[in-house]
C-alpha cells in the first residue's frame, strides 16, 4: 500500500511500506520451524532488535521489516547449530546448548566454518574418536586391538564379517553428512572383492557408514585394496585400468587405498584414505583434495542414528582395517 507522510498538514513523500510479520506469532509464541524465514533471519539478530530493517523486494521496491524490541522465543529455542548462526552470524566453532524435541537440553559441538565439509557453518558433531589421545577407548561394538609397531591402540573387529557401532544424532533431522576416518592395512585386504554385494553384509574390506535399517542406507565407504601395484578383483576400483565393479548402492561415494604389501603385519607407514603415498596405478584413487574427508547429501531428510561398521570377508587375525580416528558431522 501507499503511505503519505505529513508535516504541517502537507504531504512530503510517498513510499511503499510493507511490514513482514508471521501471522499469529507474538513475542511469547514458539515456532517449530527448522528453516528460518526472512523475518527470523533478520529479527533473530540482536543488532536488529527494536529497529526497522530495510530490504529490497523481488520487484525492486523498498520494503521494511519491523523487529520487536525483545528476542522472540523461537530465536531463543536453538535446536540446530544453524539456528545459532541465525541468531549470531559471527558465532565461532565451539560447544553450544541446543533444545531437543522432548524438551531436554544437550551440549553439542558446532562447526561454524565447515571448512572440511561444504564451506558453510552449522554442522553438529555426532562422533569424535582419536585413539592417540590419553584415555581414549573404542566405542561400543568395536574391539580394542594392539599392535607392536604403533604407539597406541586401534579399534576393529572381534569376529568374522562386520562389527558395528552407532552414533546418536539426538533425534535431530539432517540431510547432509560429513566426516573422516583414518585406518590401516593389516594382512591381505580385498576392497569390494569379498564375495557379497549386499549392504547388510560384509560387502567391503574396510569401513561402511550407513543410516537406517532393512535395508541400511549408504552414506560412505572406505575400502582397503589388496595392492597399489596391480589390478584384479581384490584391488581398488579406482586404480588406473581397473575393471572392478562397485556395488550400485555405493556408486561414487567411496574412497579406496592400499598399503604396500599383503603380509600379516600392520602397515603403519602408509595410512589408508589420506590421499598420500598413492603409488603406481593407485595414483588415480587419490585425486580428491579433501581426503580423508567426505561430504554426502542424502536423498531424504532423516533423524536416524549413524552406524559405522568395520567389515571384512575373513577373521581379523587374517585381514583387517583397524582405525584410530573417527569424526562425523550432520546438518
Amino acid at each position: 500500500p501507499s503511505l503519505l507522510l505529513f508535516t504541517n498538514s502537507q504531504p512530503i513523500k510517498m513510499i511503499w511500506f510493507i511490514i513482514l510479520l508471521i501471522p499469529g506469532l507474538t513475542s511469547g509464541d514458539t515456532c517449530s520451524c527448522r528453516t528460518p524465514n526472512q523475518y527470523e533471519l533478520l529479527c533473530c539478530n540482536p543488532d536488529n532488535l527494536g529497529n526497522v530493517v530495510r530490504i529490497n523486494g523481488n520487484d525492486n521496491r523498498q520494503k521494511y521489516i519491523i523487529c520487536p524490541s525483545t528476542l522472540l522465543t523461537q530465536c531463543q529455542q536453538l535446536s540446530l547449530c544453524s539456528d545459532v548462526l541465525v541468531r549470531n552470524p559471527s558465532a565461532s566453532s565451539g560447544y553450544y546448548d541446543v533444545n531437543l524435541s522432548n524438551g531436554s537440553v544437550i551440549t553439542v559441538y558446532c562447526d561454524m566454518d565447515g571448512d572440511n565439509c561444504d564451506g558453510e557453518g552449522g554442522w553438529i558433531r555426532v562422533a569424535q574418536l582419536n585413539m592417540s589421545e590419553p584415555g581414549a577407548t573404542c566405542p561400543p561394538g568395536l574391539t580394542l586391538q594392539n599392535y607392536n609397531n604403533i604407539d597406541h591402540s586401534l579399534c576393529g573387529r572381534s569376529s568374522y564379517g562386520c562389527n558395528s557401532t552407532f552414533f546418536s544424532t539426538y533425534g535431530l533431522n539432517y540431510t547432509k553428512v560429513c566426516g573422516k576416518v583414518r585406518g590401516y592395512q593389516f594382512g591381505h585386504i580385498d576392497a569390494f572383492g569379498t564375495g557379497t554385494n549386499n549392504i547388510d553384509s560384509e560387502y567391503v574390506d574396510g569401513i561402511s557408514i550407513t543410516y537406517g535399517s532393512n535395508p541400511r542406507q549408504h552414506i560412505w565407504t572406505y575400502a582397503g585394496g589388496y595392492s597399489e601395484f596391480q589390478n584384479g578383483g581384490r584391488n581398488c576400483p579406482c586404480n588406473n585400468g581397473s575393471s572392478v565393479v562397485v556395488p550400485n548402492f555405493v556408486g561414487n561415494d567411496y574412497y579406496c587405498e592400499s598399503g604396500p604389501g599383503q603380509s600379516r603385519i600392520l602397515y603403519v607407514d602408509d595410512i589408508l584414505w589420506d590421499g598420500q603415498q598413492c603409488n603406481g596405478i593407485e595414483s588415480t584413487c587419490c585425486t580428491t583434495p579433501n581426503m580423508p574427508w567426505f561430504l554426502k547429501t542424502l536423498n531424504e531428510e532423516t533423524n536416524d542414528d549413524i552406524e559405522l561398521r568395520v567389515c571384512a570377508g575373513a577373521f581379523p587375525t587374517t585381514e583387517e582395517t583397524p582405525l584410530d580416528i573417527i569424526e562425523i558431522y550432520i546438518k
